[in-house]
């Protein structure tokens, strides 16, 4: 990565307050620290999502499910923790995309726009 990306991260760090108030910020803050110490590449951190995700069914499952009639808003504010998981799975996975596509995208452009000569067959 060139550069400290800090409008990204002040971006990042609102937008998951505001979404996910003081879990949110700890989650952001938790991703600028390890962005600054590790620097992961794109993959890494949609891995990284795909196994908070893969949390979540466990979480609920260990916290035992409901009678059917008993679903509702009950249940996602009695499993907290599932819920936070995966909304910092879904951050993640969102900003693991959006880097590998800015970094596709110059690639892109110096790629030559001409196509290999190809031979027709009569």
């Amino acid at each position: 990565m060139k550069g400290r990306p800090t409008v990204e991260w002040a971006l990042l760090v609102a937008a998951l307050w505001l979404v996910g108030g003081t879990v949110g910020l700890v989650v952001a803050a938790a991703f600028v620290v390890y962005d600054l110490v590790r620097e992961p590449a794109p993959r890494d951190l949609q891995v990284i999502a795909i196994l908070l995700l893969g949390l979540v069914p466990l979480v609920v499952l260990a916290r035992g499910l409901p009678a059917a009639a008993a679903i509702g808003t009950d249940f996602v504010q009695g499993n907290l923790v599932a819920h936070h998981l995966a909304g910092a799975g879904l951050a993640l996975l969102v900003v693991g995309v959006l880097r590998e596509v800015r970094a596709e995208a110059p690639a892109a452009a110096e790629a030559p726009d001409a196509e290999p000569d190809r031979e027709v067959a009569r």
